[in-house]
């Protein structure tokens, strides 16, 4: 604040008393009047500032109720997709069991019709290799089980009996299927080596067998060309 009284006592020294206690009162109006002047100013702007911060306090509030809303509609969908994903958690559940079960019958029937076949060719192959290839059937065709290469491995055969033919001993091996396959055939040929190492026969002596209900005419003719002997069902 100004000290018009000091400034009076000072002028006073240099001007009449009358002008210098006019001159301090004019100095002192004119601090007065800028010094109000300033403090509105500054107001003013604190005032502006005050608004700015506001308008962006409702802006900042306006922005985080969109994230709220889009927050709330993000958690919405998870859920929905979370019980949906349960949803085909349990239909996929429920498809691979009918898928196991279905598998399971099939596999049931292929096993009915496969031992039906290996029953049939019991009964009929004896006179059907007797007729075509000579070999007279010694006792019975069974189904047997041989050793495997490795420790308690076994390898099925489902044709498996002993026969003569011109005073030689013959081993007979055979695969009973409803439908026959190159891969297969190649599999039932390295059982039929392994058979011929544990029974300690040569090639020459062994009758190769193959009964189907049914094979394609490449594969007959890789069966005939592999020195397999292929009888259909209604053959025996």
């Amino acid at each position: 604040m100004i000290n018009t009284l000091t400034i009076f006592e000072d002028l006073s020294h240099y001007i009449e008393p009358q002008a210098a206690q006019k001159i301090a009162e004019i100095l002192g109006q004119v601090y007065d009047e800028v010094t109000q002047t300033v403090t509105k100013k500054e107001f003013n702007e604190l005032k502006e500032i005050v608004g700015d911060l506001a308008q962006a306090q409702k802006k900042t509030e306006e922005r985080l109720n969109e994230l709220v809303q889009a927050q709330k509609k993000t958690e919405e969908r998870l859920n929905e997709l979370a019980q949906a994903q349960e949803r085909t958690e349990i239909s996929l559940n429920r498809l691979i069991e009918d898928h196991r079960q279905t598998r399971e019958r099939l596999e049931n029937i292929s096993d009915t019709v496969g031992y039906t076949l290996e029953n049939q060719s019991y009964k009929g192959l004896p006179t059907l290799l007797k007729k075509d290839l000579g070999i007279a059937v010694e006792g019975r065709l069974i189904r047997r089980y041989l050793a495997g290469e490795k420790k308690g491995q076994y390898l099925q055969i489902n044709i498996y009996g002993w026969g003569k033919k011109d005073s030689q001993r013959i081993l007979i091996l055979g695969e009973a299927k409803t439908s026959v396959s190159r891969q297969e055939i190649d599999r039932f040929q390295r059982i039929v080596k392994r058979a011929a190492q544990l029974e300690d026969v040569s090639s020459n002596n062994i009758c190769q067998v193959v009964v189907v209900h049914d094979v394609t005419p490449q594969v007959e003719e890789y069966a005939r060309g592999k020195g397999l002997n292929l009888y259909w069902s209604y053959d025996l």
